[in-house]
């Protein structure tokens, strides 16, 4: 059994990562994005909204691993508290620890990505466009993106570093390779 905790920017490509392994691997993904979407569609404001969806994140992978399954946890991790949390959740049921962090600097391929794909309400419209919550006013998305690179937080080893700015089928082996290793 495993908890595989997703990290990276947004649009760098955990949730595709992530619906991976669940398919392969018969893991339950539990996604961020969604937890917070439903949170603010039942009316909370934003900032209470990030802390009660990563609760409610943390528990259901309590609840989904207690039953024997592997989980993944699809969200950034630019907090300390959040890498612990995954970590001590894997430890409290017994689980293996994985780490996958998706790389992708080019903020061009971002933008596209950002721009294309199916938009949950709390995802980025685009490299300086905020979820719409935020509100409509453009940001600097270069300095957003380049501070949130740097707070990635990550376990000091053991950990997969994907660079997602090559195709799938370069990278979807290497997750193979460490979910067996």
């Amino acid at each position: 059994m495993f908890l595989v905790q997703m990290s990276g920017v947004p649009g760098a490509g955990k949730s595709t990562v992530a619906a991976y392994v669940g398919r392969v691997y018969g893991a339950v993904v539990v996604d961020y994005d969604v937890i917070k979407s439903a949170v603010l569609d039942a009316g909370f404001g934003l900032g209470e909204s990030t802390k009660a969806a990563y609760e409610v994140m943390y528990a259901q992978s309590r609840h989904v691993l207690r039953q024997g399954l592997d989980v993944v946890m699809d969200s950034p991790c630019f907090w300390p508290r959040i890498l612990d949390e995954g970590m001590a959740i894997a430890g409290e049921c017994g689980a293996t620890y994985r780490y996958i962090e998706c790389q992708l600097a080019d903020l061009t391929v971002l933008d596209e990505r950002l721009r294309q794909r199916v938009r949950l309400r709390t995802h980025r419209r685009g490299v300086g466009h905020p979820p719409v919550d935020v509100g409509d006013e453009l940001e600097d998305g270069e300095a957003f993106y380049r501070g949130a690179i740097d707070r990635v937080r990550r376990p000091a080893e053991g950990y997969l570093q994907l660079n997602m700015e090559r195709p799938l089928s370069e990278v979807l082996p290497e997750v193979d390779a460490y979910l067996k290793s």
